[in-house]
This record gives structure tokens, sequence and C-alpha cells, in this order.
């Protein structure tokens, strides 16, 4: 058994063996069977927070639990029927709070938001290795439990509807602006849990929440038909002879079509006209070459966002300039809009932590707004940047790319609003470009 100590909501880890509850006279079966499934429980948070998901095995659960493989196999029918099932239970113990306090506190809507998101950071912080099973280890483990995770957040949606259709300003929010907005809670959120710097949480919480306020109802309707016969970007020049470029387009092509799980290294050398042998000069595995196809990618965007940007008479033009062109380029690019929007998110941890990177890179386009007013507090830029990235996963996974550009409105009022106010953000992003 690992020296590691996590705390779990059944227990610490190293104490989870010891609570087992012994079955005999006056001990009812249920209480036994309970008792066996929460020590199951604390296991599997345990284990995942030390190996992650993908590495966790039924016999660190067995050895951490105390409980034998036939008891495990009498509860679960493998580890992912007994991660969801941990899932749920810790939805059950925390996820409540969250909506009784939201329910239960007696203020305005606001206050009523602000003190449903101080339990839910508390929450975090008092058990982060659950919090980490449940917001981030939830999208290595695949559907069923990044479902789970969606169907909370369809919850919280209602509730923040709720309050915030109390408030003339806010009344009749967008729907894709609010998802958007609170996915963007969520991905700071898992940031933070993915470095372990929760403990950060309670600070810029109030932050979070005044930024996502500035958001008022726009004047005028932000989802619109675009024209993209206008679009002409220019991609690099394409070597076919590099077998890197090959392998590279191969990654992007295969992820959009098949997805990085069902991905091989086998399929990425066939598909790129290459050897194993040339893959393995090149790249260590898998993970090697995304990240490779991703950093190329990002580059390529930002080769098309800068001279939109540069042209434009001002900073927020430029910004409104910059995601238009941006979206566009998904549209016509769409491999590499479900290679870059949806599927990184499904990778290794590698993978998610690299783009997590380049999206901080990618808020260099904020400088010059954040020096322009310094009044926005920086975490909005992070809170944005996550947000747009949220509105784009929504949109590819549900609807796909090629309404992608109608979108491109609702993430220009996202960037502009905390800088310039909501008129000159809604006047900027239905601007035609």
């Amino acid at each position: 058994m690992s020296g590691r100590v996590t705390t779990t909501p059944w227990g610490d880890s190293d104490e989870l063996r010891a609570r087992r509850l012994r079955p005999g006279p006056g001990v009812p079966r249920e209480d036994v069977l309970a008792n066996q499934r929460e020590r199951m429980f604390g296991a599997m948070v345990a284990s995942v927070a030390e190996h992650g998901y993908e590495a966790t095995r039924v016999a660190d659960v067995l050895e951490i639990s105390g409980v034998s493989r036939n008891t495990f196999y009498r509860h679960f029918d493998n580890k992912l029927d007994c991660f969801l099932a941990t899932m749920d239970a810790i939805l059950l113990d925390k996820g409540t709070d969250v909506i009784a306090a939201y329910l239960n506190h007696r203020g305005e809507w606001n206050e009523r938001l602000a003190h449903a998101l101080d339990v839910l950071v508390a929450d975090i912080v008092a058990q982060p290795a659950a919090a980490r099973l449940y917001y981030v280890e939830s999208y290595a483990a695949g559907p069923q439990a990044i479902a789970r995770v969606e169907e909370m957040g369809d919850r919280l949606e209602q509730l923040a509807r709720e309050a915030l259709d109390s408030s003339p300003r806010h009344a009749g929010l967008p729907r894709e602006l609010l998802r958007a907005i609170l996915h963007g809670f969520r991905r700071v959120f898992q940031g933070r849990l993915r470095s372990g710097r929760e403990a950060e949480l309670p600070a810029i919480a109030p932050q979070l929440l005044e930024w996502a306020l500035a958001y008022e109802t726009p004047p005028e309707p932000l989802r619109q038909t675009r024209d993209l016969s206008r679009a002409n970007f220019e991609d690099p020049p394409a070597n076919p002879d590099d077998p890197r470029e090959r392998i590279l387009d191969a990654v992007i092509e295969l992820m959009a079509e098949r997805g990085y799980k069902a991905m091989t290294i086998t399929d990425i050398a066939q598909c790129g006209a290459v050897s194993l042998t040339t893959f393995y000069d090149r790249f260590a595995g898998k993970d090697d070459a995304v990240v490779a196809a991703l950093r190329r990618s990002v580059n390529h965007v930002v080769d098309v966002l800068a001279p939109a940007f540069r042209a434009a008479p001002d900073w927020p033009h430029g910004m409104g300039a910059a995601i238009d062109a941006f979206f566009a380029y998904l549209v016509i690019e769409q491999p590499f809009a479900r290679f870059g929007g949806v599927d990184v998110h499904l990778g290794s941890r590698l993978v998610v932590d690299v783009r997590e990177q380049l999206l901080t890179t990618a808020q260099a386009f904020f400088a010059e707004g954040f020096r322009e007013h310094d009044e926005v507090p920086s975490i909005a830029g992070e809170a944005i940047a996550a947000a747009i990235d949220a509105l784009l996963f929504d949109q590819i996974a549900n609807w796909g790319s090629a309404s992608l550009y109608e979108t491109a409105p609702i993430a220009t009022y996202l960037v502009l609003v905390p800088f310039v106010g909501v008129d000159e953000a809604c006047a900027i992003a239905t601007a035609s470009h």
C-alpha cells in the first residue's frame, strides 16, 4: 500500500481497512454492504488521486479498502462501474449541499448565488481528491462519467437561470452565453484542481462571480447568420516530403474522425504513410505526437488571428476581428475544430495540461485590454478564455462545427463586456466583419 494518505469523504485512505464492519448478530446485512461500498468509494478516490483514472487498477481499490475481489465484483461490474458509483456518491454527499445553500438562503438573488458558490468552493477545498475525481478524472473515464458532470451542470444552470431572471438586467440571458459562463467557472476550478492549487479558490471565487454578473442581457440578439464568402486564409505551405508533417496531419485527421482513445500509433503511421520506425524516430509515442500537432495548430491559428487583430483601429475592435477570423477558420478547417475543440479534452493528462498551457498563451491578446482597463480583475482573462473554450466544446460536441461561425458574436461579447461594457461589446459583436 502507498504511504500517501488521502482525505476522502469516507475517511482517510489509511483508515479505510480499519473501518470494516464485520457481519454478525445485531449487524444488519444492509449496513455491512453499505460499509463495503463506502470503503471502496474512498479507496477509488485515493487511488485515482495517486495514479489517475487510467492507471488505477481494481487491485488498488482492494488493497486500500480491504475488501476481497469477490466482494468487489458482487457490488460492481468493473473499475468503471465503481468509478461511476463513486461519482454518484460524491454528488449525493456534496452536490445537494450547493443546491440547498441556494434554495434555503433568504437574501436577494445575487446573495443566494454568492452563498451557493461559497459552499461549493468550501466543499472543494475540504475534499480536493474527491473534487478532482469528479471534475477532472471524469474526462479520462469516458462519456458516461462526463455525462454525470454535465447533468450536475444542467442543474446548476437551472438555479442560475432562476436567479438571473429575478434581475431585470439579466433576465432572458441567452442560454449559450449562460452555459459558457458557467462552464468557464468549471474550467477555472478544473485548472486549479489539476495543478493542486484549489486553496486559491476562496480568494478568486468572489472575483469570478463579479465577472459573471457583468454579463447582462445583450440589447440585441447575438447569434446571427454569418457570411463566410469573404473569408480567405492562407494555410502554411505544406511539405508532403516531410514525414513529420505528414504524421502531424494524420494525428489531426484521425482525432477528428475517431477520437483520441481509439487512435493508435499504427493508425497514425498508416494514415501518414510512414513506417513505425519513422514514427518513433520523431516522436516518443502517441501523446508526444498529439502535443506536437496541437502546438503546430495553435501556431497556425495565431498566424490567422494576428493580421486581423493588428488591422483594427483599437483593442476592442481588434479582439472582435480576431475572434471573427478564429471562428471562420474553425468552420473552414473542420478537422482542426474537432481536434482542438473537443478531442484534446479527452486525452491523457499530458495532452490536457499542454492544452491548458496553450490557452494561457492565447491570453496574451488580452494584455492591452488590461492595460487600458486596470479595474478588471486578472482572473477575467483566464475565465473568458475558459468560457470561450467551453463554448467551442459545447457547440462542436453537440451540433458540429458547420454552424460554429454563428456563435462568433457570443464569443466576442464574452471577451469585451468586462472591459467596455454591455452596449459597446454588443455593437462590436454584431457588426459585420
